[in-house]
Formats: structure tokens, C-alpha cells, sequence
């Protein structure tokens, strides 16, 4: 008799095998309820399969109805996400800097790397259409790529190419690791390096990476990047491991004594403090990363996934609202969806007897911004809930997302 991880992994095999010829061919699939419950149920049985091998006999013991609820989210998110997706196949991040009176290059790729990320993880039954969405996606990616905006540059001005390059090269690892794009593969492996060498050379000086000038590193743009290059460096591809030690010490640099992070630059040295309220999001990715560089602390992960909930407030007063840095914490409304999807990820780092408290913990506040239309949105912006919504899919698919390992970098 099969049990659930068996099941789950023989309803995946089948899925990717037969591309779902059953959703395609069934007369009965043309009813949305039966679809959209159909869709439901075999995620659930993927769901707990995965859970059951990654937690345990505990683990599978408390799948319940909070996992069957997050399914249905995360497919209708996910069809959200496809219905947005722009006629060239993006789904670009919207914020106020504009190059040219237009969103810049390193905004279009990022957003649309990050919803494809999202696509590529979450547990779908039929990944037909979300599949077909990446290779839309990843097709413009590669153009935007090329483009003279997009070529590495260590300028001291404000420029978010860097950001592109980061998720960028996160989602062409992702999608070789993956094994289901082999179309896409010889497209984006020569990128892969090109990535690589490109966050070498736009290094701050003493290790991390900014995109807001280049006197000091800003955490919230090196833990990503740091975390592209593990995932990056796991894969196969070389990494100088130059690079993990000096933005390892760029970040650790960069906490105060009461574990704030700060927006850019040291404060150890300095002896000044952070204040907390306005560095949660920032923590949780810091020590997230540390953590999986090998150079985390349990204490510090726990601590900035508490200060995480116990500020969270100072996170929701600035959703949706112009501006950016605001007093009297700086903080900005893109920080919001960012903090969630990186505090999902601490807890999956979390002892497996503590993490379903967590997020359990971490879905009461999530879905209390849950816009009608299944979207998340941080920004005034109506295209920026396409990188809202992606990181909260990212973040609703727990064990689904990968994470690099710190046996990869030390």
C-alpha cells in the first residue's frame, strides 16, 4: 500500500511526465469548480508527501485544514499571476525611480525573475499554463539581458541593475535544478556565468552589494545576492568563495547590538544602534543567509523572527502608501511582502517541532492583507502586486522553495 510521500511523488511523476493530459482532455475539467477543487485536492497530496519526507511522522500528523487552505490560495494566486502577465511576458516591479520616464531594466527583469521563481516552486497540480508563463517570461529575460542598461557597472550612482542580475541568476538556477525546462537550458546556461562574473565585478569594496550608490553595502541587496551565489555555487557553477566570506562579514558588520540590521553600511564599528522597529525584514533575511552560509546563531534567528511579529505593525502602517523611507523608522512600503517572504524561509530553517507554531504564526499575518482579488500588493502601484503576491506564493509554499545548503559555501 502506498502511503502519502509515495502517493505525492507518483502524482508529480505523472504530472511532469504527461504534462496533465487529463486536465487538458477531460470534458469535466471545463467546470471551474470541479477544476479549481480537482487542483486543490492533488496539491494537498503533493503537499503532504513533501512534508512528510522534509518533517516527519509529526509533521504529517499536523497537515490539516491550515495546509488545505494555503493550497487553494496559492492556486488562486497563481492564476492571478498568469492573467497579469504582460503581452511581452513580463511581469515588471513598479516603483517611483524611473530611467528615461520608464521603469527601469533592472526592475523589468527582477519582478518578472521573482513571479517566475514563484511559478516554478509552488505546488500546482497542473502545470501546464505556469510552465508555459516561465518560458514566455525567461525568453524576454534573456533579451532584457543584453540590453546596454543591463551591462554590470561600478558607476557610484543610483542604478537597480544589480538587482535584475540577482534574481535573475537565482531563477536560471533554479530552472536547470528544476530538470523541467530543457529547452531553456542552453539559453541561460552561458548567462549563468556571465551573472556570476557580473556581481563580481559590482562588489562593494569590503564585500556586499547596493544598488543606491557604492560607499557601503545595503543587506537587504547583499543577503539576496549572497543567497543567488550559494544556490548558484551548489548547482556546480565556480564561485569565488571570496565572495561569501566578505559579504558574510559585510552582514554580520552591519548588526547592531539590539540585532537590527542597518538600511547600508556597519554599525559595529560606529557603536551606533538601529532601530528595531524599522530593521525587521531586514533581520530575518540577514540571519536567514548567515544561517545558511554557516555562520548563523539559532538565538538570532528566533530573535528576529519574534521582532519580526512584535514590530510588524510598523511594517503595515506603510503598505500602500507613497514614499518611501518615512519617519520615524525609514520605512519603506516595498519592505512588506519582501519581510514575508524571507521570514517564511527563517522558520523553514526553525527545529521541525517548532516550525508549524511559526507559521501558523506567520499566516495570521499574511493573509490579513490578502487583497479581494487573491493579489498582495505593497505599493500604490497596480503592477507592483505582481511581485507582492509572487513573494507571499513564495513564502505559502514552505518546503516547495529550495534553499541553498551551507555545505555548498564552507
Amino acid at each position: 500500500m502506498l502511503g502519502s510521500r509515495d502517493v505525492a511523488i507518483r502524482v508529480g511523476v505523472y504530472g511532469r511526465e504527461h504534462k496533465s493530459a487529463f486536465f487538458r482532455e477531460n470534458p469535466i475539467m471545463k467546470i471551474p469548480v470541479f477544476r479549481q477543487f480537482l487542483a486543490v485536492a492533488f496539491a494537498m497530496l503533493f503537499w503532504i508527501g513533501v512534508t512528510d519526507g522534509v518533517g516527519g511522522q509529526q509533521a504529517s500528523d499536523q497537515i490539516s485544514e491550515s495546509n488545505l487552505q494555503n493550497a487553494a490560495l496559492i492556486q488562486a494566486a497563481v492564476d492571478r499571476l498568469l492573467e497579469i502577465q504582460e503581452p511581452d511576458g513580463a511581469w515588471p516591479y513598479e516603483g517611483v525611480y524611473r530611467v528615461n520616464r520608464k521603469i527601469p531594466l533592472g526592475y523589468r527583469i527582477g519582478g518578472t525573475a521573482i513571479v517566475c521563481a514563484a511559478l516554478l516552486d509552488a505546488p500546482l497540480a497542473d502545470r501546464t499554463n505556469a510552465d508555459h508563463a516561465i518560458r514566455r517570461a525567461v525568453e524576454l529575460v534573456l533579451i532584457e539581458l543584453e540590453h546596454p542598461l543591463m551591462k554590470p557597472s561600478r558607476e557610484n550612482t543610483y542604478d537597480v541593475r544589480v538587482w535584475g542580475h540577482i534574481y535573475a541568476l537565482d531563477l536560471f538556477v533554479r530552472i536547470h535544478s528544476s530538470e523541467r525546462f530543457p529547452d531553456l537550458n542552453t539559453a541561460t546556461s552561458p548567462w549563468i556565468d556571465r551573472l556570476v562574473a557580473g556581481l563580481v565585478e559590482q562588489e562593494i569594496d569590503g564585500g556586499g552589494w547596493n544598488y543606491a550608490n557604492r560607499r557601503r553595502h545595503a543587506p537587504f541587496v547583499t543577503a539576496p545576492a549572497l543567497q543567488a551565489l550559494a544556490l548558484t555555487k551548489e548547482y556546480g557553477a565556480k564561485v569565488p568563495d571570496e565572495l561569501f566570506d566578505r559579504g558574510a562579514s559585510a552582514l554580520n558588520s552591519s548588526r547592531s547590538s539590539n540585532g537590527a540590521f542597518a538600511y547600508s553600511g556597519a554599525t559595529s564599528s560606529s557603536g551606533r544602534n538601529e532601530r528595531l522597529p524599522g530593521s525587521i525584514a531586514r533581520n530575518v533575511v540577514c540571519e536567514t543567509t548567515l544561517w545558511l552560509l554557516g555562520d548563523g546563531d539559532s538565538t538570532r534567528l528566533q530573535l528576529a523572527i519574534d521582532a519580526f511579529h512584535e514590530h510588524w505593525e510598523e511594517l503595515e502602517k506603510r503598505r500602500k502608501k507613497t514614499g518611501t523611507h518615512e519617519p520615524p523608522y525609514g520605512v519603506a512600503p516595498y519592505y512588506f511582502y519582501y519581510g514575508h517572504r524571507y521570514l517564511a524561509q527563517a522558520i523553514a530553517l526553525l527545529p521541525a517541532d517548532k516550525q508549524m507554531a511559526e507559521y501558523d504564526r506567520f499566516e495570521q499575518v499574511l493573509l490579513q492583507t490578502k487583497d479581494e482579488d487573491n493579489t498582495w500588493n505593497d505599493r500604490v502601484f497596480q503592477r507592483s502586486r505582481a511581485f507582492g503576491t509572487a513573494m507571499s506564493v513564495l513564502a505559502l509554499s514552505r518546503q516547495h522553495v529550495p534553499l541553498p545548503s551551507a555545505k555548498a559555501v564552507r
